[in-house]
């Protein structure tokens, strides 16, 4: 994965997923408006840059899509997250066995 900064706060993401990010920012950008002003003050990460918590928008008006994009992007990065740990398991299991094989 790949950390961006959205709203002065770091963001794991893919690059698919920042890509999508930036056409969303781009569909909400005018000449009076900044499209990444939309995402601020949404949600709050930890120091690996994984969404920890979205907060639903109560000073700033916000768009459904950036939100759901949120939403989105948290369950993904903690699908990943649940991935890793599986993968780990499964290899520590591995080498368990072989070392009983032994």
């Amino acid at each position: 994965m790949t950390i961006r900064v959205v709203d002065s706060k770091k963001l794991d993401m893919t690059q698919d997923e920042f890509d999508l990010y930036q056409k969303i920012v781009k569909s909400y950008t005018t000449l009076t408006n900044r499209g990444e002003d939309l995402f601020i003050d949404l949600f709050e990460t930890d120091d690996r840059g994984i969404i920890r918590f979205l907060k639903p928008p109560s000073k700033r008006q916000t768009s459904f899509e950036v939100f759901l994009f949120l939403m989105a992007l948290q369950q993904q990065q903690h699908i990943r997250l649940m991935y890793e740990q599986v993968d780990d398991l499964v290899k520590q299991i591995k080498e368990k066995i072989k070392s009983l094989e032994k």
